[in-house]
């Protein structure tokens, strides 16, 4: 099964439907059963739940997460010792085999993503530039934004903003005003 092709709404899904598999068998079947006269099929069932939590868990942590290619080893770095510094993987593995629960999962997920996000907020501000619009040029009070190579994003309003958005809208709001008549 090839699950990094799954939308988000997919893996949940097949998520959910593993679980409800793994569940049942669990319910009606002694573990020492299923590992033994039914192992090959409980086998694969686990690799399919390892597969399918594993990439929603990427996708649910992970998206939007930015790292310029020059900074990835040291950003890699940051955010596997984060995996195991937080016991993210046992919260998120007694989710999936021991209680079956989703919501749990998706919870430890957004906790995981938070601490996460702060970390990387960190780590993009350690490599603070800046960035001079025209209207900083324009009026000597206007400040530049933060800028940081790591991610390639302007900080404005206490979020990090992809500097090709920021670009577009400004091309989008030059575009939209009219000149005085």
């Amino acid at each position: 099964m090839d699950t990094a092709k799954l939308s988000m709404e997919e893996l949940r899904s097949q998520l959910l439907s593993l679980l409800g598999t793994l569940q049942a068998n669990r319910e009606k079947v002694p573990l020492d059963i299923l590992k033994t006269r039914y192992k090959k099929g409980y086998d694969d069932l686990c690799q399919r739940l390892r597969c399918c939590a594993s990439e929603y868990a990427r996708q649910l942590t992970l998206s939007g997460i930015r790292i310029h290619r020059d900074y990835l080893e040291e950003g890699v770095s940051r955010v596997e010792r984060l995996i195991k510094t937080s016991g993210i993987l046992k919260e998120l593995s007694c989710d999936i085999y021991k209680t079956w629960d989703m919501d749990a999962f998706e919870h430890h997920c957004s906790q995981f993503r938070t601490t996460l996000l702060t970390e990387m907020d960190h780590f993009y501000r350690e490599y603070p530039g800046i960035y001079i619009t025209k209207e900083c040029l324009e009026n000597p009070d206007t400040l530049p934004l933060l800028y940081s190579p790591v991610n390639h994003c302007v900080f404005i309003n206490d979020t990090w903003i992809p500097l090709e958005d920021y670009q577009k809208s400004l091309s989008t709001n030059n575009k939209n005003q009219t000149p005085d008549a």
